[in-house]
């Protein structure tokens, strides 16, 4: 289906279908909270947005500044995205894999004034950093609890706080800030490492984001009540634009993995409707399966299964083939059977440990 209102820039997206949503229930966000998900509704989102922005600008973000943001997926990573956007600043996403030499060139490319931050490892790579990058003036922990200490940082409950005292100074600051932005403004920077050299910045407006939103809309079928499961980095343009901007677009409600190591779990919690993803996790997910039916079958041979608990077999020493399992040489006492376990019959079978779905058989469409 198409988009369900109208915008041209970003903020306009966010201002108009948090104000579409408001009256209902349902999130628009889902994280897992202890053993279970818990959402966030459209008015929850937008206060927190708000809040957000407005702190910003009473630390001095204006339209055109750039603030960073180095986090996993979570919905403190959209919102810290949304305030920044909202405000016409310009938001410079950072890949939580890079070192602190290659973080601190990114920030002093941009000319970063503030840097969001997951944990107290990203914050301990800023600060290593920090008197390299002449243009850092803040950076803001998402995380409450951390070890790391700066004379420079606020916690986002700090920001929010900011945020609440400005609004009531300013009660329709947020609002005109949002119709401020244009078309033709910078949205984001996003860094793509080169063959060679330092990572490039691939300057990007909300002109260039917004019709990709609206075509993706029309062509994949989203609506309000599908929900999708986000684990892709937001990072990277695809999963911002797709896993983010155009399921808003679409009304979704977007549910956010744990890791992408926990996907195949977080998939039967949350039971979304649409996934953004890549070939290499259906790949992933099959092999783990069949090492899986491997180790049932071990554990059909119950004498066989006991003795590998007991260390007197390693799973190196057993043959699985066509369902029959054959101990051969007994071993020394060793540790983590069950990664044995998966490891040794992973090597043992005929297969290939990590085989590639026939390409013959399967349909659907794929982007990025």
């Amino acid at each position: 289906m198409s988009v369900v209102v109208e915008f041209t820039t970003v903020p306009e997206l966010f201002d108009r279908t948090t104000t579409k949503y408001a009256a209902e229930r349902r999130p628009i966000l889902m994280k897992k909270v202890g053993n279970e998900y818990q959402g966030i509704s459209f008015t929850e989102y937008r206060r927190e947005v708000e809040r957000f922005a407005l702190g910003l600008a009473s630390l001095g973000v204006k339209q055109d500044d750039r603030v960073a943001i180095i986090a996993e997926n979570r919905p403190e990573w959209v919102v810290a995205d949304m305030g920044i956007v909202a405000l016409g600043a310009v938001d410079v996403p950072i890949c939580l894999a890079l070192t602190p030499p290659q973080i601190a060139y990114i920030l002093n490319d941009t000319g970063a004034r503030i840097v969001v931050v997951s944990n107290s490892l990203q914050l301990g790579n800023v600060l290593k950093i920090q008197s390299d990058v002449k243009s850092l003036e803040r950076i803001i922990p998402m995380n409450e609890k951390s070890d790391q200490k700066s004379d420079i940082s606020l916690t986002f409950q700090e920001v929010f706080a900011l945020g609440a005292r400005f609004e009531k100074k300013h009660p329709e600051f947020f609002r005109k800030a949002l119709s401020r932005v244009k078309p033709q403004d910078l949205l984001t920077i996003i860094y793509a490492s080169g063959t060679t050299g330092n990572p490039k910045g691939v300057m990007l407006t909300h002109g260039n984001l917004c019709p990709n939103i609206k075509a993706a809309a029309e062509i994949f079928p989203l609506g309000p009540t599908d929900t999708l499961l986000s684990f892709l980095p937001l990072c990277h343009s695809f999963e911002r634009m797709a896993g983010d901007y155009t399921a808003m677009s679409c009304g979704c409600t977007v549910a956010y993995a744990e890791s992408a190591e926990t996907v195949r779990d977080n998939l039967l919690e949350v039971r979304p409707t649409v996934v953004t993803t890549v070939p290499r996790l259906f790949e992933r997910i099959y092999s783990r399966i069949i090492n899986e039916k491997e180790i049932q079958t071990l554990q059909k041979d119950l004498p066989t299964y006991e003795r590998v608990r007991r260390f007197e077999l390693l799973p190196e020493q057993l043959t699985v083939d066509n369902g029959e399992i054959t101990p051969t040489l007994k071993v020394k006492r060793r540790r983590n059977v069950d990664g044995l376990l998966w490891k040794g019959l992973s090597q043992k079978r005929k297969r290939h440990s990590e085989p590639r779905l026939p390409e013959k058989k399967t349909r659907g469409r794929s982007a990025g």
